[in-house]
């Protein structure tokens, strides 16, 4: 029986990570089913043991050099505040083992038809540490990757890893390794849109530890030190599992895969509704997951796929936005149940009759949860799935997901392509509307405004029409005035007061106003456009610096004390909106939208 820990990475507000959220974490051992039982094999086929390589004796002298370099390391000091000289050392002796791995699978395949479709895994190294994007976390240890056996001249990165290892000298590191191992495992969210959940591996000197990265939680394997001989056959069974096991078992999804040929992804999204599959060919990735943990919330710009196989997308058919996120479909602080296509099919029955409010919220096409097949059927794919071979009473210390797809017009544009404040009214304008109806008419609140849940589109004589999109967090009146607790949900540079103070007082439509001003507050100083941002002072000279990466309570305390006194408001949020052509427009709007919310008396 092989233990699990649990990492457990907690979010304190938004679960979608980034700005929106500070985690901290801490670990707990936990009794769970042996990691390698994790990795099933295609086709009922039998994994090998370490038994299996006994046989092969003509390994490399290079590769059995590293690897007795690193069964037999030990370091020659056991601070860690030395130089991590032997790093080196590990992260070749981490590659040659593998690669012997790989070798006597390979050499068995050639033996046995039965195992002529496992995959073989071999490992590269990026030494080079350049910050890009805000991201210092270029420089890779170790990644195992496919090896397809072809000849390229491209340099593997990120996109092109199975998983991560993180490498350290000592085992008093183990923690760092972790938190390096985490912020590594982002770039394989960022940069592979079929990317479900994550393997990885910590190396700190010769203990190897494996990590499962769910959405909320990571969960690691009890140690494998490759210095004994039950270390290195449980390493090399789960090396061999994951050879031949299914690719969703890898954290793969099945249900988006990349044409080689025709150089694009395709798309199959199950609709809950009609109980049909429709695919459809990626033209453009709007936003790709941003984050180790949280909803991991992707953005396909497509259209549907023709009959012919050999062709791509219909370029008659109009082009939809697909949306794949996991999904709480209950709040974790309320119990409510919480489901966005149930919520959009009945916003679009509800206001079909209202023309006026038309493209004012998405049009659902097609969605519904993501189906997986399985040894065992066709699964929905949910947190649950991933964990299946997880002992149970583990299961039930992870929060459940849902993983949905939806297919949703039209195909809106982000706020910073607007051209000018005039614009940006107009679509306010839309969206409060929208709001509004969907509300009354619906009893739905949305919950979560932000910069990036409103949106646009044009119509063929250049006017903008704004959409409210994205109802991942919204949730029905009724059901937050029977909770005990609302829900602290949202974006935390634009949650009202109370929600960031987690108050008992229910939410309500006003909380989403709120909300408002303080988008508003954030583009008029910061800016609109590229060309406004290019031209506005930098986030830290603001006064408003404060809502964008500090804790719920600081947050709270600096809006109160910006919004409760007006003349505060005007010294520290008015006289830094920009003095750009329309801004004065927009210190107009500010100033009357927040006398009517926080200069009510009533």
């Amino acid at each position: 029986m092989m233990r699990l820990e649990a990492v457990i990475c907690r979010a304190q507000q938004s679960d979608d990570g980034g700005t929106s959220a500070k985690r901290s974490c801490e670990v707990n051992s936990l009794s769970v089913e042996p990691a390698q039982k994790r990795a099933k094999t295609v086709d009922g086929m039998a994994p090998a043991t370490s038994s299996s390589f006994q046989a092969s004796e003509q390994t490399d002298l290079t590769l059995h050099s590293h690897l007795i370099q690193w069964i037999l390391f030990q370091s020659s000091s056991e601070d860690p505040s030395t130089p991590a000289s032997h790093e080196p050392e590990i992260q070749s002796g981490i590659s040659a083992l593998v690669g012997f791995v790989g070798q006597a699978l390979a050499e068995m395949a050639a033996d046995n038809v039965c195992y002529s479709s496992m995959r073989k895994l071999s490992t590269f190294q990026k030494a080079e540490s350049i910050a890009t994007d805000n991201d210092s976390y270029q420089q890779i240890d170790v990644a195992l990757t496919m090896d397809t056996g072809s000849c390229t001249d491209t340099v593997p990165d990120h996109k092109d890893a199975v998983m991560m290892v993180a490498v350290k000298q000592f085992a008093q590191e183990q923690h760092r390794a972790y938190r390096y191992l985490a912020y590594c495992t982002r770039k394989l969210f960022t940069t592979q849109p079929n990317r479900r959940f994550a393997w990885g591996l910590t190396a700190c000197g010769t203990t190897v530890r494996a990590c499962l990265f769910a959405h909320d939680k990571v969960l690691s394997s009890e140690a494998m030190d490759v210095s004994t001989s039950d270390g290195r056959r449980v390493f090399v069974e789960l090396l061999t599992n994951w050879t031949m096991c299914e690719s969703w078992r890898l954290g793969y999804n099945p249900t988006i895969q990349y044409d080689a040929d025709l150089k694009h992804w395709e798309i199959d999204v199950y609709d809950s509704d009609a109980q049909l599959t429709h695919s459809y060919i990626c033209e453009d990735i709007r936003c790709n997951a941003n984050s180790t943990f949280g909803r991991h919330t992707r953005c396909f710009v497509a259209r549907e796929k023709t009959a012919d196989p050999a062709s791509a997308a219909d370029q008659d058919s109009p082009k939809v936005l697909i949306k794949d996120t996991w999904a709480h479909p209950i709040s974790p602080d309320s119990n409510v149940v919480r489901d966005e296509v149930a919520y959009l099919r009945e916003i679009q029955d509800a206001l079909a009759d209202d023309h006026t409010l038309n493209g004012t919220y998405p049009r659902l096409e097609a969605g519904g949860v993501v189906k997986i097949m399985c040894s065992d059927g066709v699964a929905d794919d949910t947190t649950q799935l991933i964990l299946v071979d997880i002992a149970e009473d583990t299961r039930a210390k992870v929060p459940n997901r849902i993983h949905r797809r939806i297919v949703m017009s039209p195909v809106g544009e982000p706020i910073h392509n607007l051209k000018s404040v005039d614009e940006l009214i107009v679509i306010v304008g839309d969206v409060m509307a929208a709001h509004t109806a969907i509300a009354k008419r619906c009893g739905l609140l949305h919950r979560d405004l932000s910069d990036n849940n409103i949106m646009f589109h044009r119509d063929a004589n250049g006017g903008v029409k704004g959409m409210l999109v994205d109802f991942d967090n919204a949730c029905r009146i009724a059901d937050m005035e029977n909770a005990e607790q609302p829900d602290c949900v949202g974006t935390l540079p634009f949650m009202s007061i109370g929600n960031l103070e987690m108050s008992g007082v229910k939410r309500t439509v006003l909380d989403d106003w709120e909300s408002l001003i303080y988008i508003l507050c954030w583009l008029g100083t910061v800016g609109i456009s590229q060309a406004d941002q290019d031209s506005a002072k930098a986030v830290r000279d603001l006064p408003i610096k404060n809502w964008h990466k500090n804790s719920p309570t600081n947050i709270a305390n600096s809006k109160r004390q910006f919004m409760h006194d007006e003349g505060f408001f005007v010294k520290h949020i008015l006289q830094h909106i920009l003095n750009a052509q329309g801004f004065e427009e927009l210190r107009k709007l500010l100033f009357i939208i927040r006398a009517t919310l926080f200069g009510n008396k009533h």
